[in-house]
C-alpha cells in the first residue's frame, strides 16, 4: 500500500512563503538603501537652479537708465549720498514682480531710516510697463522704476542668468549697492519662489549694510 505523502506543517509552510516573500522583496529593499546612501550625501543644485543668497563686495557697473515718469536715473546720482536697492525683475506679466514692489512701497519707511533707495529695473518698453505698474498699484511713491530695453545693465549685473527666460528677461534678481558704489548683497528667486518677504528682505539689507555698509 502506498504511504500517504506528508503534508507540511502550517509552520513549515509559513517559513517557505516567507522565504520567497523575502526574495521578491530583495531588490525593492536595495533601491531603498541606495536611495538612502545617495540622498544622505553632499546635496547639489539641480543643474540651472538659480543661485541663492551671496555675500560679497565687488564695484557696480554704472548705469544711466530712463523712468517710467520721464526722467533719467543714474548710479552716480547717488554715490556718496545713498545706499541702493536694485531689483531687477521680469515686468510686464509678472505679477509677484510688481506686487514685490507695491508691498516694498508700503514698507519703506524703515528702508528710508536706512538711507537705502529702491530701483526696479525692467526690460520691457514703457508703453507697456505703465499700464501694469498702475494695475499692481505700484505709485513710484518710494521707489523709481526704470527701464533697460537692451539689457545692458541687466546683464552686466548679471541678472538675465537666474531666470525663467534666461538672457530674456531678469527674474527676481536685489543686489544692494553702498554708498562707496560697491555690491554687498544679492538674492536671486531660489526653488521657483518669485518673491521675498519684505521683512526678509529688509533683515538682509540691516545686516549687510551693518557690516559693509
Amino acid at each position: 500500500m502506498a504511504k500517504k505523502k506528508r503534508r507540511p506543517s502550517q509552520a513549515r509552510r509559513w517559513r517557505r512563503w516567507g522565504w520567497w516573500a523575502g526574495l521578491a522583496a530583495l531588490p525593492a529593499v536595495i533601491g531603498v538603501v541606495a536611495y538612502l546612501v545617495v540622498s544622505s550625501g553632499p546635496s547639489q543644485q539641480p543643474e540651472g537652479r538659480p543661485r541663492q543668497a551671496e555675500y560679497l563686495v565687488q564695484p557696480a557697473a554704472a548705469f544711466s537708465l530712463p523712468t517710467l515718469t520721464g526722467d533719467k536715473v543714474s548710479l552716480s546720482d547717488h554715490l556718496g549720498r545713498h545706499n541702493l536697492l536694485l531689483f531687477f525683475n521680469e515686468g510686464v506679466g509678472c505679477g509677484p514682480c510688481y506686487q514685490q514692489i507695491a508691498d516694498l512701497e508700503k514698507d519703506w519707511d524703515r528702508f528710508q531710516a536706512l538711507d537705502v533707495e529702491l530701483i526696479s529695473i525692467m526690460v520691457d518698453p514703457v508703453s507697456k510697463l505703465a499700464p501694469e505698474a498702475r494695475f499692481f498699484g505700484v505709485t513710484g511713491e518710494n521707489s523709481i522704476v526704470a527701464v533697460d530695453e537692451d539689457k545692458s545693465v541687466s546683464n552686466a549685473y548679471n541678472a538675465l542668468e537666474a531666470s525663467m527666460h534666461p538672457g530674456q528677461k531678469p527674474g527676481h534678481t536685489f543686489s544692494l549697492v553702498n554708498k562707496q558704489g560697491n555690491i554687498i548683497w544679492r538674492w536671486d528667486w531660489s526653488h521657483g519662489d518669485m518673491y521675498l518677504e519684505v521683512g526678509e528682505v529688509y533683515k538682509q539689507v540691516a545686516k549687510w549694510l551693518e557690516q559693509r555698509g
